[in-house]
């Protein structure tokens, strides 16, 4: 027997965006306008009061990979991601083998 297909088929072309502008919405409003402004912030510098911007163009990412505290905190980063992520798949993938390696023989049973 063959498969059957079951397609959607809109009978106005306006009902599939209508459909799809809420999710666009969402994904604009908190996906893309934070990251635009966050790049946009990121080559200013603003007083504390948000009166005044400087332009400063890339020297703030130059004065923060100069800082050996930073500098650290990506390294401790990296490693505990590294250890989270290796933990984390060598339990998984031991987590099924734990019944055969108590029992002995396979049958997971309580005598043994």
């Amino acid at each position: 027997m063959g498969t059957m297909e079951k397609r959607v088929v809109f009978k106005s072309g306006w009902l599939p965006w209508a459909l799809l502008l809420p999710q666009l919405a969402i994904v604009g409003v908190f996906f893309y306008w934070p990251a635009v402004q966050a790049l946009f912030q990121s080559v200013f510098l603003q007083d504390a009061f948000g009166g005044n911007l400087e332009f400063v163009g890339l020297e703030n990412f130059a004065t923060l990979f100069k800082d050996p505290l930073y500098l650290n905190s990506i390294q401790v980063t990296a490693v505990f991601s590294l250890a989270a992520t290796v933990l984390g798949l060598r339990s998984a993938c031991c987590w099924p083998i734990l019944p055969i390696a108590r029992c002995g023989h396979g049958c997971c049973c309580e005598r043994c």
